[in-house]
């Protein structure tokens, strides 16, 4: 049975036949999926999905934006550049909740109270989306993603505008982010260094619609014609209760401001050239090295809200010439020069850092301290 469902879903769904081929019966029902987050990088923000079940038809498929091939000429460089295409892939609805219950990972559905011409509406869009020319887009996580894509094709498929009853906060991009990156402190660093100060602004109630969660929040009382336009959400899966735990002692910070002490402390008692060369160096590289990141991703991609981006300041990219010349004898005057421009910058933003909530990770201040240390003992030694 489930051998002859599955062919009759890829022979309804793959052929190229035009969407009017396919009528769904009156007992056909279509909603949303909400899939909570994983662990992966990539499953951080969860998952938002479309379900289109008609009996009648043996039909029972889920249309997913979130998938992307792996096989892309060039994949890992256009992912960078923010010039990665996503597609919308169709698989059945057995296939992807054991995917999620593989993964432990919680599914709620919402039922769309829709006539059965809008369902068909719908269902048709979604299938002339999924045709060979239509299927791919150019992601973008925070404006045109999984979740901003199902709403879309919902207030494309309904004649009278969607009526969205979402509250307005005070949120920024970065304080909805966050509520997920606490979960994976080294991560949120990560995120928190790459991305740039345009994480500060508020979003608009609709912009919130970018994660799956508040979507499934927006649907549940959104309305269309004065009537809800889904019913309550119902579990599908509900996973285990694993409690997160992060120590204390593993977080950028302190992990940061030991390493920060200890590099002190060791340079207090070996004052040679040598030491400070030993230690200065790869330091220096690093930072320069992250500064090239930041400064391609900030102005030669396509990623929103990279640029302008604060971290320039203690990762610049010049840190990585200068490192080359700590291996002279003498630094030149004009190394010198940037080193003490560098600290000057660096003295600045640690207090600025308190008056102005810069997009700059609390747990970076440790290195912003190191860095002014190190400007002046590289300066001062004459190494």
């Amino acid at each position: 049975m489930n051998i002859l469902r599955c062919f009759i879903l890829y022979l309804t769904l793959w052929i190229s036949l035009p969407s009017s081929a396919i009528t769904l019966s009156p007992q056909a029902e279509i909603s949303i999926l909400t899939c909570a987050p994983g662990t992966e990088l990539y499953s951080l923000f969860g998952h938002t999905a479309i379900r289109v079940s008609d009996p009648h038809q043996k039909i029972d498929a889920v249309f997913n934006y979130g998938t992307f091939d792996f096989r892309t000429p060039h994949f890992y460089l256009k992912y960078a550049k923010g010039l990665l295409l996503y597609q919308l892939s169709v698989t059945s609805y057995e296939n992807f909740i054991s995917s999620y219950i593989l993964d432990d990972r919680s599914v709620w559905s919402q039922t769309l109270q829709l006539d059965s011409l809008t369902k068909q509406q719908l269902f048709d869009n979604l299938l002339k989306n999924q045709l060979p020319e239509n299927r791919t887009y150019l992601y973008n996580f925070l404006f045109d993603n999984c979740s901003t894509r199902v709403r879309d094709m919902i207030s494309e498929s309904i004649k009278s505008p969607i009526e969205w009853h979402i509250r307005e906060t005070d949120k920024s991009f970065w304080n909805l982010l966050d509520e997920y990156l606490c979960r994976m402190p080294w991560v949120k660093w990560g995120i928190h260094t790459i991305l740039g100060q345009s994480g500060s602004r508020v979003a608009t109630p609709q912009e919130t619609l970018f994660l799956p969660d508040y979507l499934m929040q927006g649907l549940a009382s959104a309305t269309d014609q004065g009537q809800l336009l889904a019913q309550p959400a119902v579990t599908v899966f509900k996973a285990s209760d694993t409690p997160v735990f992060n120590p204390w002692y593993f977080s950028p910070f302190f992990v940061f401001s030991i390493c920060s002490v200890l590099i002190v402390l060791i340079l207090q008692k070996f004052t040679s050239r040598k030491t400070v060369k030993i230690i200065a160096i790869p330091l220096f590289l690093t930072s320069g090295l992250i500064g090239m990141l930041l400064l391609f991703l900030g102005y030669f991609t396509l990623h929103p809200m990279t640029a302008p981006n604060y971290n320039l300041i203690w990762a610049n990219p010049l840190n990585f010439i200068a490192a080359f010349f700590f291996l002279k004898k003498k630094l030149p005057g004009l190394v010198r020069k940037y080193l003490v421009l560098y600290q000057i910058l660096l003295m600045i933003g640690v207090p600025s850092w308190f008056f102005l909530q810069p997009a700059v990770p609390l747990a970076t201040l440790p290195i912003l301290c190191l860095f002014i240390y190190l400007s002046v003992l590289l300066r001062k030694r004459k190494v």
